[in-house]
């Protein structure tokens, strides 16, 4: 019985030790990070260091909250990259949780693999990932169209004249291809609603790409990068 009892509290004693830790190391972060949310805190491989998530990136914070670091974390003998990997997974959006009813959707053969892009019509970045995408085949895209007003002015205008064209996927391809859009015009559109969207998934550039399994890509990625990238969502 008492040796039952004093494993009791030394479990107990770990639980509490382990949760002091993570409450120094909150405190830290909350000073140092005051109007960000942590999203998580948890162990690393390192005895004494923890990671916290926090507004989609990832730090690395000693228990008693003294160092905060800001990585790459890197596992030498693996080769690996641990920041790396946490970053896609904390930053993934599951593909079924986007609203693709907001999407302009084009299929190519099978239109087996399914990505979706968030884009801006001036992006310059935009129109060589859809040369690259032009090449490519049986694959099911989805367009949300991404206006960066800070940086294209024209842009929340002329997404919404794309979305209001009778044929919102020729309308798309030829502002891509040649830079003109159709005429000016007006209609109920989902643009606002993306804008929030994407500034709630910390989407902050164009183009950013959601994979099938949740992960994102940033930029014009070429082609054989995106093939793999499409071969490594499907695995999963």
């Amino acid at each position: 019985m008492m040796e039952r009892l004093l494993m009791i509290i030394a479990a107990a004693t770990v639980v509490t030790a382990a949760r002091a830790d993570d409450t120094a190391a909150r405190a830290t972060l909350q000073r140092a990070f005051p109007r960000s949310p942590i999203q998580g805190i948890s162990k690393t491989p390192i005895p004494g260091v923890l990671e916290a998530a926090i507004e989609g990136q990832v730090f690395y914070i000693t228990e008693d909250g003294r160092y905060i670091l800001g990585g790459p974390l890197l596992d030498v003998r693996a080769d690996r990259n641990l920041t790396e990997v946490r970053l896609e997974q904390i930053n993934a959006i599951p593909f079924d949780s986007l609203p693709l009813e907001w999407a302009i959707k084009r299929v190519k053969g099978s239109g087996a693999r399914r990505i979706a892009i968030f884009e801006d019509p001036d992006c310059p970045y935009c129109k060589v990932l859809e040369q690259t995408l032009a090449s490519m085949d049986n694959m099911t895209v989805y367009v949300f169209l991404y206006p960066i007003e800070q940086i294209h002015p024209d842009a929340t205008a002329r997404s919404r004249a794309v979305w209001c064209a009778r044929d919102r996927v020729k309308a798309w391809d030829e502002v891509m291809r040649t830079g003109i859009a159709p005429a000016a015009a007006d209609c109920d559109n989902p643009i606002g609603k993306i804008v929030e969207f994407a500034k709630r998934h910390r989407i902050t550039g164009t183009p950013t790409t959601i994979l099938a399994d949740g992960r994102r890509l940033v930029g014009a990625v070429p082609r054989t990068e995106l093939e793999a990238q499409l071969q490594q969502a499907a695995k999963r």
